[in-house]
């Protein structure tokens, strides 16, 4: 796939989610702000505050782009161009309103149902995983291409989410939660985790990461080895199965050791 983002578009994203760090910043450890959506998952006025910013950005630099948010789902009739731009202001909310470091901010770029261009903020730590180019992918000037691990030696661990263990068996050595699902994809295509599983995550948690994992030689799966079908999830639904990432070799691992529990607690 050709890169659909110039140099300069790319450094314009990123400034963007520096500014959008900037934003979250006055309500970070603020638990006093957190409030309810209908789902019952956290939102926040730093949530609203990035998704207003950052659609507007991306509105006025590519108006022929389509949009999807978390903290705003603008469909268009189940009509999408072949560019749609795929966000989460905040991934990680709760960690994000209690003061831990594992959120941050999340753009991704789907190209004719493919993952283009995936970025990953993280402001508390000044935190920048980036694709670049038609294959490049960074973590600030560090080059991640081949960085994904291919075996479980050297203290390596399963990224997971915070309920993953009550809705699912997994006999495997060390699991570890980041605060965030995207979070848990980024270490993983860094190399410090060796891989990831997801219950049940959305598309704004998998667009980005997976444009970022697959550069530095990984991929993203259902738990049953089937292709994610990314165009299946643009009205925000969550993913009807689970999803893995990490070295296509471990993924079938994955399939044998994680078995769903009979009662859900």
């Amino acid at each position: 796939m050709p890169s659909p983002l110039s140099s300069d578009q790319i450094e314009g994203v990123i400034a963007w989610a520096r500014q959008a760090g900037e934003l979250a910043m006055p309500y970070f450890d603020r638990l006093d702000t957190v409030q309810n959506k209908a789902d019952q998952s956290f939102v926040t006025p730093a949530d609203r505050a990035i998704d207003t910013f950052l659609s507007q950005k991306i509105q006025e630099t590519f108006p022929n782009d389509g949009l999807v948010s978390e903290e705003s789902l603008s469909g268009q009739n189940g009509s999408w161009p072949d560019r749609i731009w795929v966000i989460d202001p905040i991934d990680g909310t709760t960690a994000f309103s209690q003061g831990l470091t594992g959120w941050g901010i999340t753009l991704g770029l789907l190209v004719h149902g493919q993952p283009g261009f995936g970025l990953f903020y993280m402001p508390l730590l000044d935190d920048l995983t980036y694709t670049r180019g038609s294959d490049e992918v960074y973590h600030h000037r560090r080059d991640l291409r081949g960085a994904v691990r291919t075996g479980w030696e050297q203290q390596g661990f399963l990224a997971v989410t915070a309920k993953s263990h009550a809705r699912f068996q997994i006999d495997l050595g060390i699991t570890r939660t980041m605060g965030s699902s995207v979070a848990n994809l980024i270490y993983t295509a860094r190399g410090a985790a060796t891989a990831t599983f997801l219950p049940s995550p959305h598309i704004w948690d998998l667009v980005a990461p997976a444009a970022i994992l697959q550069r530095a030689g990984g991929v993203l799966r259902y738990l049953s080895g089937r292709e994610i079908d990314y165009n299946e999830l643009l009205d925000g639904r969550k993913t009807t199965e689970p999803v893995v990432g990490g070295h296509p070799d471990l993924l079938p691992e994955l399939a044998r050791v994680i078995r769903p529990r009979l009662a859900v607690i």
